[in-house]
């Protein structure tokens, strides 16, 4: 029953996958800038709808820097191996947060290296249509998607691609969802508890949580605690006249 994004759907393979999980409620979008593509993607749309019994994607031209939806009406975003190719990475990230729901996630599959890949490289075309040339490092990945505003971030594979002159490149699929600060973030007396089996981890704005141990918490922070990907990680609690340690000081993080 979700709302599904695929960033540079090319043929729409990708799409027809997440058409037959999203299923009738849902709907699946495909996004891609080059004609050819997007006459093969719908030439095959008509057969997969036929063999699903439904028809929940469509297919629109367009650009990963300015994707032509409205603001918050997709549930997750996806894309194999093509934010690699902009040279606007940040931009692209931003129109991404900007689609996605409050709560929605991306997961995305693309080449990082271990190093800034060199002008030399970058100027290469074959290594260009091989993902290598528009790499950018595993760190400046979730840097720009940290900055932006994502949270519980996460790798959710990854291993060797290629090779190149003693640069290693990887296929990283990473997961990253998105929440908005409310300006009525207040403190109400809402406890966090860490149930282990760590004995203790800090979550995106740096509050430690020890093991059993109750914390107390803003609403904004309760929000995120109780929602993927931190769901049944935590006790939310109400807990009054309890010797606590304050996580996040006197004001809302």
């Amino acid at each position: 029953g979700e709302s599904v994004l695929d960033l540079g759907s090319g043929g729409g393979i990708d799409c027809f996958i997440a058409a037959k999980m999203a299923g009738e409620q849902g709907q699946v979008i495909g996004i891609d800038m080059t004609d050819e593509m997007l006459r093969n993607a719908n030439a095959s749309r008509e057969i997969v709808a036929r063999n699903l019994g439904f028809d929940n994607v469509r297919f629109m031209k367009g650009f990963l820097e300015e994707i032509p939806l409205a603001d918050e009406c997709v549930d997750l975003v996806t894309s194999n191996c093509v934010i690699n190719l902009s040279a606007q990475k940040e931009k692209v990230f931003q129109e991404i947060f900007r689609v996605l729901r409050t709560g929605g996630r991306f997961v995305i599959s693309d080449i990082v290296s271990d190093r800034e890949v060199p002008v030399s490289m970058k100027r290469d075309k074959i290594l260009w249509s091989e993902c290598i040339s528009g790499a950018v490092t595993e760190e400046e990945f979730f840097h720009i998607t940290k900055k932006l505003g994502f949270y519980g971030l996460e790798v959710a594979n990854r291993y060797l691609y290629k090779e190149v002159d003693g640069f290693k490149f990887y296929s990283v699929t990473a997961r990253g969802y998105k929440y908005m600060k409310s300006r009525e973030c207040k403190y109400t007396g809402q406890y966090a508890i860490y149930k282990g089996p760590f004995s203790s981890i800090s979550d995106d704005d740096d509050h430690t949580y020890p093991m059993g141990i109750p914390i107390e918490i803003c609403t904004d922070t309760a929000w995120k605690l109780s929602n993927p990907p931190y769901k049944g990680t935590f006790l939310i609690s109400n807990l009054q006249n309890t010797d606590v340690k304050i996580a996040c000081g006197p004001k809302c993080c």
